[in-house]
C-alpha cells in the first residue's frame, strides 16, 4: 500500500507528532514550556550566588544554555524512539521512512522556535539589547539540528534491536548535561576537565550563541567551523544511508 503523497505525508506526521507534544492550543504550549522554566528555576536559584560573581548577565547566560540544552534532549530523545512509536504506519504504508524520524525532530524543532520567541523575549525583559548579531541565531538553531537530526537517525536505527537504548540514552543524557555549560562557565572547572566539556559539540554550539546574544559578536569559538563541517556531515551521512540501513525494519518492528 502506499502512502499518501510523499512530503504531504511529512507534514502531516509533523503535525500529529506537534499536537501529541500537547502543543495544539496555547495552554499545551505553556504546559510543555513549565519543563524547561522549572530547571531554569532550580538551577537559578541554587548557583546564582556562586556564578553571578564570575558571569555577567547570569540569568540569561542560563536562559540561553537551558533552552539549546532541551532542544538537543527532547529532539534526539523523540527521534530514537520514532520508529517504534510509528511501527503500525510503517507496516502499512510504503513511504520513505526517514520522514518519521525527520518529522519527530521537526515536531521538536516548531516547540523550539516557540520557546525561543519566549527566551528572546525574557533576554529583552532582563535588559539585554538586541543588535544585529542576533540574526546569528538561526544559523546556530540550523548546526544544531544538524547535529540532532544525524543523531536522531543513527538512534532511532539502533532502537530497532537494541530495545533498552531509550533507557541507556536517558542515563547518557544525564552525564552529557554536566559536560555542557549550561549553568557553569570554564572558570569553575579544572584545565583538563574543561578540555573535555571543550570536546563536547553542544560546548561551541551555546557559547557561540551566548556571544551572538550577549556579546555582541559572531566570532566563532576555536574550532567552530570544524565542528560546523562535522555536524552537516553527520545529518548528511546519516539521511543518505538511512534508506539502506532502515530495510527491514518493518519486520523488526
Amino acid at each position: 500500500m502506499s502512502a499518501p503523497g510523499g512530503w504531504d505525508l511529512f507534514w502531516m506526521l509533523t503535525r500529529t507528532e506537534f499536537r501529541l507534544r500537547d502543543q495544539g492550543t496555547a495552554a499545551g504550549f505553556l504546559w510543555t514550556l513549565l519543563h524547561p522554566l522549572f530547571i531554569f528555576l532550580i538551577l537559578y536559584v541554587l548557583f546564582t550566588r556562586w556564578m553571578a560573581p564570575l558571569i555577567p548577565d547570569f540569568a540569561a547566560y542560563l536562559l540561553i544554555g537551558i533552552v539549546q540544552w532541551n532542544f538537543f534532549s527532547s529532539g534526539t530523545s523523540a527521534g530514537l524512539s520514532s520508529l517504534r512509536r510509528k511501527a503500525g504506519l510503517i507496516a502499512s504504508y510504503a513511504f520513505p521512512r526517514v520522514f518519521v524520524v525527520l518529522s519527530s525532530v521537526c515536531a521538536v524543532l516548531l516547540s523550539h522556535l516557540l520557546e525561543w520567541a519566549v527566551a528572546l523575549a525574557a533576554l529583552a525583559a532582563m535588559g539585554v539589547r538586541p543588535t544585529a548579531f542576533w540574526l546569528c541565531l538561526p544559523l546556530l538553531i540550523g548546526l544544531e539540528l544538524a547535529l540532532v537530526t544525524g543523531l536522531s537517525a543513527v538512534l532511532a536505527l539502533l532502537a530497532v534491536d537494541v530495545r533498552d537504548l531509550d533507557r541507556v540514552w536517558s542515563i547518557f543524557l544525564y552525564g552529557f548535561f554536566f559536560l555542557t555549560p549550561v549553568f557553569y562557565a570554564a572558570e569553575v572547572v579544572s584545565a583538563p576537565a574543561w578540555q573535555l566539556v571543550a570536546l563536547n559539540p553542544l560546548t561551541v554550539i551555546i557559547t557561540a550563541t551566548r556571544a551572538a546574544l550577549l556579546g555582541g559578536t559572531c566570532r566563532p569559538p576555536a574550532g567552530a567551523w570544524l565542528l560546523a563541517a562535522a555536524c552537516a556531515a553527520l545529518g548528511a551521512a546519516a539521511l543518505a544511508c538511512f534508506g539502506r540501513l532502515s530495510r527491514g525494519v518493518a519486520e523488526k518492528l
